[in-house]
């Protein structure tokens, strides 16, 4: 696995900073957060807790992830990603490197990420569930979501 270059932050390396600083701020020490994790059928306890935010625990599975966003009682997807643009890599070998939120747009769904071929981001937006699209009102036309994001007419991020 390679390592990112300094200024680029790593899934993990965020998931680890998030997670560290959200119990910060709910007062936890790693036994509390573990007895959490534990009620919800994750067992995690302090050495695990300290073993994930020092680095020595590589990764999370999708699961604990997903219990770790509940716990901490934010959504998954702000715990993946950074909450201020910087500059990020999506996959450990991968030798692109996006903007952090352009990334926080593809996990929500809102669009592909920037250099996905034509035929992948008609597969992105065609696989946009019914109540989706009824919640937004639309879907983003095939073949313009570049044009579109590139002009801005996406608007600001919404985190809502």
């Amino acid at each position: 696995m390679s390592t990112p270059p300094e200024n680029v932050k790593d899934v993990m390396d965020v998931v680890r900073a998030r997670v560290k600083e959200l119990r910060g701020r709910k007062g936890w020490s790693g036994a509390q957060m573990g007895e959490q994790l534990a009620a919800l059928g994750v067992p995690w306890n302090r050495s695990v807790v300290a073993n994930f935010e020092s680095g020595r625990r590589p990764a999370v599975s999708v699961q604990e992830l997903l219990a770790l966003a509940l716990v901490l009682d934010v959504a998954p997807v702000h715990l993946l990603v950074p909450l201020d643009p910087e500059p990020y890599q999506v996959t450990p070998e991968s030798s692109h490197v996006h903007d952090s939120d352009d990334v926080w747009r593809w996990i929500k769904g809102e669009r592909p990420l920037p250099g996905t071929q034509t035929t992948a981001a008609r597969t992105f937006y065609a696989e946009v569930p019914a109540a989706e699209i009824k919640r937004r009102g639309h879907i983003y036309p095939l073949g313009t979501a570049y044009e579109v994001s590139s002009a801005g007419d996406l608007g600001e991020r919404d985190d809502g």
